[in-house]
């Protein structure tokens, strides 16, 4: 007689004589095989890579010491839930014991949600809830005790801390936990075997192939265009783009183009793909959000409203919000942490797509202050940068000379500020002018020459010198707007305009004499001239250059008179123009970027004149400093002249090499007319 029992049951007595009933009063646990995690859905689609390494790490896991963990890691809406859930039913058979799923980032207080968690846990492990103890230590013990040996999986979802994720780890044995990341779980690595996985965005291919799944190819094949829009905007959200599958299949007739028109109105964008609080856009975020610090909320609410669409700096988030920097730096790195935003270079931040319009959203209590912060710290900035590389330009002094401007450190820190805020400064430009900053718009304007005209970012100084140029009119400031149209010009001059250029050149001239100012007017003729140079008009660039010396004679100013020598030696014969540029270049020694264009034109007039020896020495010295200075454009206009002496030379093949670096200048700047004229010579040399 054997006292034994086999198979599964949930309660088992053994008596000889039983006399009445038999009660029992246990809450049935479930049985092996239990299963807490969501199902996938039907369509998943995408995530190879980041599947392919939950398996490299937690397949065939065989550790007795404890469990191997992976922090899932990505942006909200990207889908680390989903991934997660998909991976435990795709290996359901490797984990036998159960299949778990607890939700920590919910209820009212986020940061304490381990003890109920815990009791879910035990729930679904089959204790009685009488024998569940209350403290979170004891909780957390009888959890490890029950599944130590066991192989589980064990899906967290929203940890915020990793002593969250400590206290429900399961015992030693060759279980599987996939921890969904929403706050700082990284020190989990000193407590577990645990790897980090990063889930990108939805790439565009991807995306489009589960737009086709849930609304169909047929559907999606009516409007390519509208449905790349559409993939555009949701920026590889996965939350997004199923809100936009449920809206297209709401509306089967209607066009996909109506839907991408409707969403492209930066108003609208959050409220339509966030009808359904189930499948909301804003919920997922709102949900990031509400576990930022209020210093990282407020962080998040500057870059939403900052100027321009580029990455920004911790520093401008600190004045922005008159906050320590130190303070901003861990406040940038918690929306980091949390995938908020992205981190360009050291510092530098960018957030974009439909995390930026809720970050907007976020600030609309406090956005027009939060701008006006940032404009004044852009403004300030450019000003002194201005005030560094081009001391001696002089517009500002004249036209405003009531203004005052800190000028701290040199030109290669200013230089390097320029560029690296460029687009940034041309959205402060736009602010001001949204703003009602009408005297700040066209300062910024001016301020910008030296990044517009050296980098010959032509583009850029087109647009926001229009702006100016409207500013200036505005507020009847005639002498800032005849600069202002000035700067367009040479913009439209750079773009391979040049009938735009000589219109704008003759509205300066109209600006400059209702303004009075002699100093303008010779500027606007100056221009003038340079533009009829580049068409090849030679008789009336020759009569404009030498009327812009004489008023430059008039104004007796000693940089104005340098630079019209300059301008007029370009259409002078070589004895006549090198005596003109000696005399230039000795009043503007202490300009090494005017130098190297000095220097280009003695070169060009020396080789004209048969001296090619002193010719070729001084442009290779140019040479050199142009490309130490990084002024790209003077760069390519010396392989040009280089190129000429090799063929005065007889040596060809060095000329098409000078030409071909030329060329490849011109392209990687976008230079297109340029480029095409050099284009032009190559063909020609075969």
């Amino acid at each position: 007689m054997h006292n034994e029992f086999g198979g599964d049951a949930d309660n088992v007595i053994q008596g000889r004589d039983i006399y009445g009933g038999v009660h029992f009063h246990q809450v049935r646990g479930p049985r092996g095989g239990r299963c807490q995690v969501p199902p996938a859905p039907e369509h998943y689609t995408d995530n190879e890579r980041p599947l392919a390494e939950l398996d490299a790490w937690l397949a065939h896991a065989e550790s007795r010491d404890g469990p191997k963990v992976v922090i899932l890691r990505g942006p909200p809406g990207c889908g680390t839930t989903t991934l997660a859930g998909y991976w435990v039913h795709q290996h359901e058979a490797d984990y036998p014991d159960g299949h778990f799923f607890v939700r920590l980032g919910t209820g009212p207080d986020e940061a304490e949600q381990e003890r109920p968690a815990l009791a879910e846990l035990l729930l679904a492990a089959g204790r009685h809830p009488d024998e569940i103890p209350a403290s979170l230590e004891g909780r957390a013990a009888l959890w490890r005790s029950w599944s130590t040996g066991k192989r589980i999986a064990l899906v967290i979802d929203d940890a915020l801390t990793a002593g969250q994720v400590r206290a429900l780890l399961p015992g030693a044995g060759a279980s599987a936990v996939l921890v969904t990341e929403a706050g700082r779980v990284e020190s989990l690595r000193a407590w577990a075997s645990a790897t980090t996985v990063d889930i990108a965005p939805m790439a565009d291919d991807a995306a489009h192939l589960l737009l086709g799944r849930l609304v169909g190819a047929d559907r999606l094949a009516t409007d390519p265009g509208a449905v790349a829009e559409l993939i555009d905007l949701c920026a590889g959200s996965t939350v997004a783009l199923c809100v936009v599958a449920s809206l297209l299949t709401e509306f089967p007739d209607r066009p996909v183009a109506r839907l991408a028109r409707r969403l492209a109105r930066q108003e609208r964008t959050l409220q339509e793909l966030s009808r359904d609080e189930d499948l909301s856009v804003t919920v997922v975020f709102d949900a990031a959000y509400r576990r930022l610090s209020p210093l990282a909320q407020r962080c998040y609410q500057a870059l939403g409203v900052h100027p321009g669409s580029g990455d920004v700096s911790a520093a401008a988030v600190a004045v922005a919000l008159g906050a320590d920097q130190d303070d901003v730096d861990d406040a940038l790195h918690d929306l980091l942490r949390a995938r908020l935003v992205q981190e360009t270079e050291d510092e530098r931040y960018l957030i974009s797509g439909l995390i930026r319009r809720h970050a907007m959203a976020k600030a609309e209590q406090d956005g027009t202050a939060l701008r006006q912060h940032l404009l004044a710290y852009y403004w300030a900035r450019a000003l002194a940068a201005d005030g560094l590389l081009m001391p001696n330009r002089g517009w500002r002094q004249r036209i405003w000379p009531e203004l005052t401007v800190a000028e701290d450190g040199g030109e290669e820190e200013a230089r390097a500020w320029l560029e690296a805020e460029r687009i940034n400064l041309r959205g402060a430009v736009d602010l001001a002018y949204e703003l009602g900053e009408l005297s700040r718009a066209c300062q910024l304007c001016l301020a910008l020459w030296p990044l517009h005209e050296q980098g010959k970012y032509a583009h850029d100084m087109a647009a926001t010198n229009r702006i100016g140029v409207r500013a200036a009119t505005e507020l009847g400031d005639w002498p800032a707007a005849a600069v202002l149209a000035m700067q367009q010009g040479f913009a439209y001059r750079e773009l391979g305009d040049p009938q735009r250029a000589v219109e704008l050149f003759e509205t300066a001239l109209g600006h400059a004499e209702r303004a009075g100012s002699v100093e303008a007017q010779a500027s606007a003729v100056e221009s003038h001239g340079l533009v009829r140079l580049d068409q090849g008009l030679l008789p009336a660039a020759t009569d404009l250059l030498r009327r812009n010396l004489a008023l430059a004679e008039r104004l007796a100013v000693p940089r104005r008179l340098a630079l019209a020598r300059l301008h007029l030696a370009k259409v002078e014969p070589p004895e006549v123009a090198l005596a003109l540029l000696e005399r230039a270049r000795a009043e503007l020694a202490a300009e090494p970027y005017n130098l190297v264009k000095v220097d280009l034109w003695r070169g060009k007039k020396l080789l004209a004149a048969g001296r090619q020896a002193e010719a070729a020495e001084l442009l290779a010295g140019a040479a050199a400093t142009a490309s130490t200075g990084k002024w790209h454009a003077e760069r390519a206009q010396l392989c040009e002249a280089l190129a000429d002496l090799a063929l005065a030379r007889g040596e060809p093949e060095v000329a098409r090499s000078y030409l071909r670096d030329a060329l490849d200048i011109y392209r990687l700047r976008e230079f297109t007319h340029r480029g095409r004229a050099v284009q032009a010579r190559l063909d020609e040399l075969g």
